[in-house]
């Protein structure tokens, strides 16, 4: 089913992902009135990117898309999704040396929201790693749950931007872009 999304929709909604991150997330948000636009400092990038890119992908799924005809359907965005979910867990991890960690602004982005909406949303198994013929899987499982959640992270990082919040942009960009699982990444470095 993923790959029947991905064969139909992905190229479509992953460029209007990316035009949303451009033109509408990075174009969007404000700081609080004496907030240091370098408060975030090392983690600032990052976090900015997240923001963007969260902008995207709450917005890909919205049913204002179809109706303006930019979609063909309410489902086209769970192809951004899944391979968005896929990158982030997963394939990016080709590009890294074993032992090092994620320093890429985009690459730690990525790796951050997967990572948060795939621990955030445990207990209902709204996304999981699954093994099968071991080998690892990502399945999602409720994308409109997945919707909350990156929006519920959109909202976290808009906080920490316009706050000028160095602590809580730290904590998220340490506890869930920096780190790379030695097992996984062996693993897609052997099946790449």
């Amino acid at each position: 089913a993923e790959l029947q999304l991905i064969d139909k929709y992905a190229d479509l909604t992953g460029e209007l992902h990316t035009d949303l991150h451009e033109c509408l997330g990075h174009g969007s948000g404000k700081l609080l009135p004496g907030v240091d636009p370098d408060a975030l400092k090392a983690y600032g990038s990052t976090i900015e990117e997240a923001r963007a890119d969260l902008f995207g992908l709450y917005y890909v799924a919205d049913p204002k898309l179809v109706e303006l005809g930019l979609t063909p359907n309410v489902d086209a965005y769970k192809a951004e999704y899944y391979t968005y979910l896929m990158n982030g867990l997963m394939t990016q991890l080709v590009r890294i040396e074993p032992g090092n960690n994620v320093e890429e602004a985009h690459m730690r982005n990525r790796q951050l929201i997967a990572r948060w909406v795939f621990e955030k949303g445990a207990a209902d198994k709204v996304v999981e790693l699954v093994k099968k013929d071991g080998k690892t899987y990502v399945v999602v499982n409720d994308y409109e749950k997945l919707r909350a959640l990156f929006g519920e992270l959109l909202s976290e990082i808009q906080r920490i931007k316009s706050t000028g919040d160095y602590q809580g942009a730290h904590d998220l960009v340490e506890n869930y872009a920096v780190k790379v699982d030695p097992a996984l990444h062996a693993e897609v470095l052997e099946r790449y």
